[in-house]
């Protein structure tokens, strides 16, 4: 599968998991250089300046997070990463690891967060799949 079909198969994947989770404002496909390689909404991959959510800055801190959370668990003798879940007042970030990329949503507080994790690990399959052909 070329690159744009790729890209194309991720982005319909992103589009299927907002459709069907409730409370995902934004999903994004990140490499491990902190890179958004597919992303949905669409708009989300505008610049913004008035503090709302953008692609860049989701798939930056995304990556960060995922590289110190891959660590500390490594020094603490605790395997390989699983998923990662920070929740705040405003909403949630939640990153699933799905092959030699990370799956990251960015979810509104009050979401069902037992269809979001269950959900994403689905779409995180699917993506893994879809970079491997």
């Amino acid at each position: 599968m070329n690159q744009k079909k790729r890209v194309q198969a991720l982005e319909e994947t992103l589009r299927r998991l907002g459709l069907v989770v409730d409370g995902v404002k934004t999903s994004v496909v990140v490499n491990q250089d902190g890179f958004a390689i597919a992303a949905c909404p669409q708009e989300a991959r505008k610049a913004v300046t008035d503090g709302a959510l953008n692609t860049e800055h989701v798939a930056a801190v995304s990556a960060t997070l995922a590289g110190l959370g891959e660590r500390s668990l490594e020094q603490l003798a605790q395997g390989g990463m699983g998923r990662m879940l920070l929740e705040g007042d405003a909403g949630s970030l939640l990153s699933c690891p799905a092959g030699q990329v990370t799956l990251a949503l960015v979810v509104e507080p009050g979401a069902s967060m037992g269809h979001v994790l269950f959900a994403a690990q689905k779409a995180a399959e699917e993506v893994e799949s879809i970079l491997s052909e």
